[in-house]
C-alpha cells in the first residue's frame, strides 16, 4: 500500500471518527497549518531582544556626550548589531567604555588614555566585526556572516566621525 493510499484512508477514517465533511476537514487542516506554522516561526526567529531605555534628561545627555572621548556613525540594525559593535570594540586594549545607539547609529567611545589610542585599530576592528562607518567599508565575509536581521543597508547614511 502506497503512502498516499494509506493517508487517504486514515484522513477518512479520521473524518468519519469525529463525524466531520470534508469541507470542515479541509479547515481543520488549514488551521493546524496556521498553528504549526506560527510554532515554526516562533522557534526559528532572532531571540534577541532590544532593549528600550528611558530617554535620558538633557542634564545626563550632556554630561554622557563630555564622557565621551571619540564618536563615529556605524552602520547597523538591531540589538544584536549592537552586542556585536560593542563587544569588538571593548575588546581592544586602549578602550575603556563603548555604546552604539540603535536609532542614533552613532558609537561613543571611552577611551583608557585619552592620549593613547588608535582610530585605525577601531575602524578595523568595526570592520572586521561585519559593520562599517561612513569612511570605512566592512569585511565582506564578516558581513555574509552576520544574522540575517542584522545584514543593514550598505548604502545607509551615517555620520562620519567626530572627535572632541
Amino acid at each position: 500500500m502506497s503512502f498516499l493510499k494509506w493517508h487517504k484512508k486514515q484522513v477518512e477514517k479520521n473524518l468519519n471518527m469525529f463525524g466531520l465533511s470534508n469541507y470542515q476537514g479541509l479547515w481543520v487542516s488549514f488551521i493546524k497549518g496556521l498553528i504549526f506554522g506560527a510554532i515554526i516561526m516562533w522557534f526559528v526567529s532572532c531571540n534577541e531582544q532590544v532593549v528600550v531605555k528611558k530617554a535620558p534628561t538633557t542634564e545626563t545627555k550632556i554630561t554622557s556626550e563630555l564622557q565621551s572621548d571619540y564618536s563615529i556613525g556605524v552602520k547597523g540594525n538591531c540589538g544584536m548589531c549592537k552586542s556585536t559593535i560593542e563587544k569588538a570594540v571593548k575588546s581592544l586594549d586602549f578602550v575603556e567604555n563603548a555604546e552604539w545607539g540603535i536609532k542614533t547609529k552613532i558609537l561613543d567611545v571611552e577611551f583608557i588614555d585619552s592620549v593613547n589610542f588608535d582610530l585605525q585599530a577601531l575602524n578595523s576592528a568595526i570592520n572586521q566585526s561585519g559593520y562599517e562607518t561612513m569612511n570605512t567599508t566592512a569585511d565582506q565575509t564578516a558581513y555574509d556572516a552576520l544574522p540575517m536581521c542584522c545584514k543593514y543597508d550598505r548604502n545607509m547614511v551615517v555620520y562620519g566621525p567626530k572627535f572632541d
